[in-house]
């Protein structure tokens, strides 16, 4: 009964074989022999089948609560019993984040958290903004690091880690001012503007910034990534407004940046899905890492 709580708990939360089985790294057809097993055991019917679904029975409900405590109670045995050299279980978890770790110094305190926590195993995987929130909806992540800007005020928990504001890069010919110097963007005549994809939240950060200084024109191009903007704004010329912390200009010494008046700002945090009353404990690995960053 107790032996495969993890598989139980997979296909509650996913009410898919297939997925479920995906998610625990291993085969359908195991799983099927596990859920089946538990079944025998207590004798009663967990899950009705229907073509590729699963839905908890009433019987599965009750289980359900009581299998979410046990996994609960085991996670908590294992971690006191590791201070007598008993090797613990290791979890996995799974962070996406938008390309931002190095820039914005959140690499450091998730390799604190590691650390501290050697029972976790951290795998990193970046993707834009709209594919993490994808993700995280479908359980494929278990936390997302992204920007808190346009983030729905529903579904989510949100954490800020890291405040920035857009920036001027341009060539240092341009304009005749020190690297970092504040500028008013209102009183400069702007040509061959360039921002990231207009499906990405910088892009919208962008024209807010446009917009505050009523900038009518339209923007020269977008590019998926900032680092293939520089060397266009080398060759080329013109600017590109974006995220401080990306206007990391070391492999190209002809750029500059600079700060602008009443800049818009933007916030990169730690994102997780809101626990359901159904299946609160489903997130407790996105509540260890997260609790870790409230801690700091």
């Amino acid at each position: 009964m107790i032996k495969w709580i993890d598989d139980f708990l997979a296909l509650a939360e996913h009410k898919n074989f297939s997925t479920a089985a995906d998610s625990i790294y291993i085969s359908q057809s195991a799983l099927s022999k596990h859920i089946k097993a538990i079944e025998n055991e207590l004798g009663v019917v967990l899950f009705t089948r229907s073509n590729a679904k699963a839905e908890l029975t009433e019987a599965g409900n009750i289980y359900l609560e009581y299998a979410l405590n046990i996994r609960k109670c085991s996670h908590e045995l294992r971690f006191k019993l590791n201070k007598f050299g008993i090797s613990p279980c290791v979890y996995r978890l799974a962070v996406g984040t938008i390309p931002c770790l190095a820039e914005s110094g959140i690499m450091e305190p998730l390799l604190q958290f590691q650390e501290k926590n050697c029972n976790y195993s951290i795998d990193i995987m970046e993707s834009d903004q709209n594919n993490l929130l994808k993700q995280l909806s479908q359980k494929e992540i278990d936390v997302a690091i992204c920007r808190l800007d346009f983030l729905p005020d529903k579904g989510y928990e949100a954490l800020p880690l890291v405040t920035d504001e857009m920036v001027l890069v341009c060539n240092k010919d341009t304009y005749p001012f020190e690297q970092g110097s504040e500028i008013d963007l209102a009183g400069f005549k702007l040509e061959s503007i360039y921002t990231i994809s207009k499906d990405s939240d910088i892009y919208k950060l962008a024209k807010n910034q446009l917009n505050h200084i009523g900038f009518k024109g339209e923007l020269a191009g977008t590019f998926p990534r900032h680092m293939m903007i520089y060397p266009l704004l080398v060759q080329k010329g013109g600017c590109a407004i974006l995220p401080k912390q990306l206007a990391n200009l070391q492999l190209f010494p002809q750029l500059t940046y600079y700060r602008i008046r009443n800049a818009v700002t933007t916030q990169i945090g730690l994102v997780k899905l809101l626990p359901t009353d159904e299946n609160p404990q489903l997130y407790e690995k996105a509540n260890a890492l997260m609790d870790f960053f409230k801690s700091l």
